[in-house]
C-alpha cells in the first residue's frame, strides 16, 4: 500500500487530499472477468432501496498462477489532476503516489486482506523493551535477490542509508524520523538495532515500514529539496520496485515501463511466501509491460475520457451520475471497494463561536445527509458518522463494542433534524441552544432523537454550552437579504455572529461550483438551512489548492470541505487530524490538524496519547474506538459521507483486478497492478 508520509508522525499510510466531493460509485459486476472471479458464494449484497447494492462481499478469490500468464500490455491510467513531483521526498499527492509506488520498496508492507505486516525488503523484525520510554526495534534484511533498477547491486548500507536520510533531513512530507533516534548494525543475531525516540503503537507499520528504501549512490550529497530525479537519471528514480518512471511530464503524462526481471519471476519480492499463500492476491507479478498516466484537466474530462475508450481505468470511483451511461456500455466493469478515506466539513476550533461543542452539533443538525446522500449522490455514498472508513472497521466502536456497522443509533446522535419531511427542525433546534444542551454521551433524547448512550461511556469535552444563546430580531444583513424564510438571529453572549465574525458571519468555503458541483449544491442548501435557524453563513468560492494553503498553513478559515482518503486501518491517523501537537504553529509547516482541535474547542489528547503508545493490537483499538466516540461528539469533523467505492475498468480487455478491497485505485494500487494482466495473454 502506498504510504502517506505526514510531518506529525501519526500515521502509517501515505494519504493525501481528496477533494471531498463524495463522488457516486455504480455497481455493475465485471462479468467474465477471469482469474480473480468472486465466488458469489462468498457475497452478499443488500439494497439500498434505489436498485444499487451495498458492497459487503469478502475480498475476490484468485484461481490463477504466475505459470497461467504471459506478460505484456499496457494500461492506460487516468487522472484528474496534475501530479506534484516526482521526487519521493517532495511528492505530497495520491496522483503522484500512484506512479512513484512501484519504483519503490519498503520494510514491511500492509496486507490489502488481513491488514497484518508483511515482509518486504525486512525478512523478520520484533521490539525490545516496549515499557521503556524509548524501546528498541530489530529487524533482519534480505540479502539476496534485490537490484536497483539502475542496474547496481543492492547493498545492507543502503538501508542504514535511507533510515539515516530521515534522520538527517527530515523530510516535510515524511514522519518515520519523528519516531527514532538512530539505526546501527545490530550487535546480536539481528541485522539492524533501530533506537525508538518514542513509545509507539504501531512500531511496524510507522517504522520498520515507514522508510521507502533509497540508493546511496543517488541520494548521497543532494540538496533533496532541489533534486529532480527525472533529470539526473536516463530512466528516473532509482529504487527497487518494479517499475521504472520512465516519463514525467506533470501537466499531461506519465509512464510507468515494469522491470523484466520482475515480469520473469526472476525477482526476490514477487515470490514472497505469503503471497503464495494469498487466496486473494497473483504471486509473480507485474504481468503488464507497464501504465501510462495520462493527466485531464479535471474530473468531467476524465470520466468522458473512459467512457469513449481513451483510457482503461482512472483515479477514484466512477462518477454516480454516469451510471445509466455505463451499464450499457459493452465491455466495461467496476470493481467493488471500500473508502479507505472520508469526506468532511472541518470547524476552526480556534475561532469564536465555532469553539463551542454546543453550537458545532447544532450546526450538525442542520446539515441535510439525506439530500446529501440520496439526492445528490443518487444513494452511491454512505451517511457519514466517525472518522474513520467502515473499509477499516476494526477499531471502529460498532466493531470493538459489538454494534452494527453505521446502522447503531449511537453512530447516528447528529443525523439532520428535519419535521414536515425534508424541512430542518428550527424549533426544535434553537431550543436545543437556548437550553444549553449538548450531546455529551449520555443517554437522551434530543431534538426529537433518541442516543442510547455512547459505546464506550466516554463523555465531550462539554456537557453544556459554552455560551449563552438567545433569538432576536434579524439584524445582519446576509439574513435579511436571504432567499430563506428567515424569522429569528441568534445571539451569542448578546451578540450576533456578524458582530463577532465580521460581515458575512460564519464563511463556508467550496470548491468552484463547475469543477465540485454537487459539494456547492449541498453546502448551500446547509447554508440555507442555517439562515433559517438564524445563523447569519455565506459561501466563498476557491480553488482546492488556495484552500489547502488556507486551511493547513495559514488557518485562515471558518469552514472547508474537504476530504482524506488512505487512512490508517488501525486509527492512529486519528492522532494525525486532532491532536493538540499536530495543529501547527506557524505558516511555514503543513498542520494536518487543521481544526486546532485539542488547543480549542476540546480535545481528546490523553485518550489519543493513550492508545499511541499501546502496542496490544487489541488493546490498541479499543482505546481509539473511544477517542473516535469522544471526537465524534466534540464534532471538530462533521464526516459527510464514505464512497461505495467503485473503481471503473476495461474489463473487456484485463483482467485480475483485486475486488472487495479497500480502496483500489490508490491505497491499494499496488495489489491491482501487480495483479491485472491482458486477457489475451491468458494460456490455454
Amino acid at each position: 500500500m502506498p504510504r502517506r508520509r505526514n510531518r506529525s508522525g501519526a500515521d502509517d499510510s501515505r494519504r493525501k487530499f481528496l477533494k471531498a466531493s463524495g463522488a457516486g460509485a455504480i455497481a455493475l459486476s465485471l462479468a467474465g472477468c477471469s482469474g480473480n472471479s468472486g465466488d458469489s458464494k462468498t457475497s452478499s449484497d443488500t439494497s439500498t432501496g434505489n436498485g444499487e447494492t451495498e458492497t459487503t462481499n469478502e475480498p475476490s478469490q484468485n484461481t490463477l498462477s504466475p505459470d497461467d500468464i504471459e506478460p505484456g500490455g499496457t494500461l492506460r491510467y487516468g487522472m484528474d489532476t496534475a501530479p506534484d513531483s516526482p521526487n519521493i521526498m517532495l511528492a505530497g499527492s495520491v496522483y503522484s503516489a500512484v506512479a512513484l509506488d512501484p519504483v519503490y520498496d519498503y520494510g514491511v508492507v500492509q496486507d490489502p486482506v488481513t491488514f497484518e505486516m508483511k515482509p518486504e525488503v525486512f525478512t523478520d523484525w520484533t521490539l525490545k523493551n516496549a515499557e521503556k520510554d524509548k524501546p528498541d526495534v530489530y529487524v533482519k534484511a534480505r540479502k539476496d535477490g534485490l537490484k536497483w533498477n539502475d542496474g547496481e547491486e543492492f547493498k545492507m548500507e543502503d538501508i542504514l542509508f535511507s533510515y539515516q536520510f530521515q534522520l538527517d533531513n527530515k523530510p516535510g512530507q515524511w514522519s518515520v524520523w519523528n519516531y527514532f533516534d538512530k539505526i546501527e548494525e545490530a550487535k546480536n543475531d539481528w541485522d539492524f538495532h533501530i533506537k525508538l525516540s518514542q513509545q509507539v503503537g504501531t512500531w511496524d507499520s510507522d517504522v520498520v515500514g515507514g522508510a521507502p528504501i533509497i540508493p546511496k549512490h543517488k541520494w548521497e550529497g543532494v540538496d533533496y529539496k532541489n533534486y529532480d530525479p527525472t533529470k539526473a537519471n536516463d530512466e528516473g528514480p532509482v529504487g527497487t520496485g518494479p517499475g521504472k518512471l520512465v516519463k514525467w511530464n506533470a501537466d499531461t503524462s506519465m509512464q510507468i515501463k515494469f522491470r523484466r526481471d520482475y515480469i520473469e519471476n526472476e525477482y526476490a519480492l514477487n515470490n514472497l511466501d505469503w503471497k503464495k499463500e494469498s487466496k486473494t492476491l497473483i504471486h509473480g507479478g507485474p504481468f503488464l509491460d507497464g501504465v501510462n498516466f495520462k493527466v485531464y484537466g479535471g474530473t468531467s474530462a476524465m470520466t468522458q475520457a473512459f467512457l469513449h475508450d481513451k483510457i482503461d481505468t482512472h483515479y477514484g470511483s466512477m462518477e454516480s451520475s454516469k451510471i445509466p451511461k455505463v451499464k450499457k456500455m459493452d465491455g466495461t466493469g467496476l470493481v467493488k471497494g471500500y473508502d479507505s478515506g472520508f469526506s468532511y466539513c472541518g470547524f476552526n476550533c480556534r475561532r469564536s463561536p465555532l469553539d463551542d461543542v454546543a453550537l458545532r452539533q447544532a450546526m450538525a443538525f442542520m446539515f441535510d445527509d439525506y439530500y446529501w446522500t440520496t439526492k445528490l449522490h443518487g444513494g452511491y455514498v454512505l451517511k457519514g458518522d466517525y472518522a474513520q472508513s467502515p473499509g477499516y472497521k476494526g477499531v471502529r466502536p460498532e466493531t470493538v463494542y459489538d454494534g452494527e456497522l453505521l446502522k447503531d443509533p449511537r453512530t447516528n446522535a447528529f443525523d439532520f433534524r428535519a419535521e414536515k419531511g425534508k424541512k430542518p427542525d428550527v424549533e426544535g433546534v434553537r431550543k436545543f441552544l437556548t437550553d444549553g444542551n449538548v450531546i455529551d454521551g449520555s443517554k437522551g433524547t434530543f431534538v426529537g432523537k433518541k442516543f442510547p448512550g455512547s459505546f464506550s461511556g466516554v463523555k465531550a469535552s462539554q456537557s453544556k454550552a459554552k455560551y449563552k444563546y438567545t433569538f432576536g430580531p434579524v439584524k445582519s444583513d446576509v439574513l435579511k437579504n436571504s432567499d430563506a424564510d428567515v424569522t429569528k438571529e441568534i445571539r451569542v453572549d448578546g451578540k450576533t455572529i456578524t458582530e463577532m465574525m465580521g460581515d458575512g458571519g460564519i464563511t463556508l468555503l467550496i470548491d468552484p461550483p463547475g469543477e465540485q458541483p454537487k459539494i456547492a449544491k449541498g453546502i448551500n442548501r446547509w447554508k440555507n438551512n442555517l439562515h433559517q435557524l438564524g445563523i447569519p453563513a455565506h459561501t466563498e468560492s476557491i480553488s482546492f489548492n488556495t484552500m489547502s494553503g488556507k486551511v493547513y498553513q495559514e488557518e485562515d478559515f471558518d469552514v472547508y470541505p474537504m476530504g482524506w482518503g488512505g487512512t490508517s486501518a488501525y486509527g492512529t491517523s486519528l492522532h494525525s487530524f486532532f491532536y493538540s501537537g499536530n495543529s501547527g504553529d506557524d505558516t511555514d509547516k503543513f498542520a494536518y490538524n487543521s481544526t486546532g482541535y485539542g488547543v480549542a474547542g476540546g480535545s481528546a489528547d490523553k485518550l489519543l496519547e493513550k492508545a499511541y503508545t499501546e502496542t496490544d493490537p487489541d488493546k490498541r483499538s479499543k482505546k481509539y474506538a473511544k477517542a473516535m466516540e469522544k471526537i465524534y461528539l466534540d464534532m471538530p469533523y462533521m464526516v459527510q459521507s464514505y464512497d461505495k467505492y467503485r473503481w471503473p475498468v476495461n474489463s473487456k480487455k484485463f483482467g485480475g483486478f483485486v475486488k472487495n478491497i479497500v480502496d483500489p485505485a490508490y491505497a491499494n494500487w499496488d495489489a491491482e497492478y501487480s495483479s491485472i494482466y491482458l486477457k489475451e495473454n491468458l494460456k490455454q
